[in-house]
């Protein structure tokens, strides 16, 4: 029984550890203020976030609306996808109005 014991309580210490270190990912909508596709950074609002090497921000400029999923890591954002924003619904159409037709004989 004491053998089977200390595993248990080992990968019990082991498994709560590592929830507690696991990265939480936010996402934020907005415009770009600025962007260094260079430096891989991208401004929202305040907020600069840093990319990898591999994303392409080439494909996006200033002030175009975008949502960038991220988390902080040592107090540095570190974005880990940013797409264009969807654009706003369009307001419903009206239904055109109904017309009536007279054949005659």
């Amino acid at each position: 029984m004491r053998k089977i014991l200390l595993p248990l309580a080992l990968v019990a210490v082991l498994a709560t550890g590592t929830a507690s270190f696991a990265a939480t990912n936010s996402a934020t909508t907005g415009a770009i203020k600025a962007i260094d596709v260079k430096a891989h950074t991208v401004t929202l609002g305040k907020t600069v976030y840093h990319f990898a090497k591999t994303v392409d921000l080439s494909a996006f400029k200033k002030g175009e609306k975008v949502t960038i999923t991220a988390h902080l890591y040592k107090k540095t954002e570190v974005g880990v996808t940013i797409v264009a924003a969807a654009p706003a619904k369009p307001a419903p159409a009206k239904p055109a109005p109904k017309t009536t037709t007279k054949t005659t004989k």
